[in-house]
C-alpha cells in the first residue's frame, strides 16, 4: 500500500503557549506541523523551501512583520499558496486588511479541534486567490 502524501502546515504565532496547543490539535489530525514565533523567521523558513508546505496557518497579528503582510509575501514567494488566518480579534479593519491582501481566510481563537480541522480541509480544497 502507498505511503500517503503527509500535508505539511506552517503554522505562525507569536504566542507560544497557542503554538503548541494548535500545533497538538494539527498533529492529532494526522498534519506535520512547523512552528516558528517569529514572523521574519517564518519568512527565511518558508522562502528556502516553499514547496515543502501545504499550507500556512498565520496570527495577522504579529510583532516585526505583520502576518497580513507575512502571508502576502508567502504568496509572491509561491502563487496561489493557501493561507488560513486565526485569531482572537477580528476587527473591520483587520478584516479589511485581510480582504484587501487578497490572502486567504480568518477563522476565530479559541478554536476547537472540530472547527480548526473543517477550516484547514476546507482550505486545502479551495482555490486561493491571487496575490495582490
Amino acid at each position: 500500500m502507498a505511503k500517503r502524501h503527509e500535508l505539511h502546515v506552517m503554522l505562525v504565532d507569536p504566542d507560544a503557549d497557542v503554538m503548541c496547543a494548535t500545533t497538538g490539535m494539527l498533529e492529532r489530525m494526522g498534519y506535520t506541523v512547523h512552528g516558528e514565533t517569529e514572523s521574519l523567521a517564518a519568512l527565511k523558513t518558508f522562502s528556502e523551501d516553499p514547496d515543502h508546505f501545504d499550507l500556512a496557518i498565520i496570527e495577522p497579528l504579529m510583532p516585526e512583520l505583520s502576518g497580513v503582510e507575512l502571508a502576502v509575501r508567502f504568496g509572491r514567494i509561491r502563487r496561489g499558496f493557501p493561507i488560513l488566518f486565526y485569531t482572537g480579534y477580528l476587527d473591520p479593519p483587520l478584516q479589511q486588511a485581510i480582504g484587501d491582501a487578497g490572502v486567504g481566510w480568518a477563522i476565530l481563537k479559541p478554536l476547537r479541534p472540530q472547527e480548526l480541522g473543517k477550516a484547514v480541509k476546507k482550505r486545502l480544497r479551495w482555490p486561493s486567490p491571487d496575490i495582490r
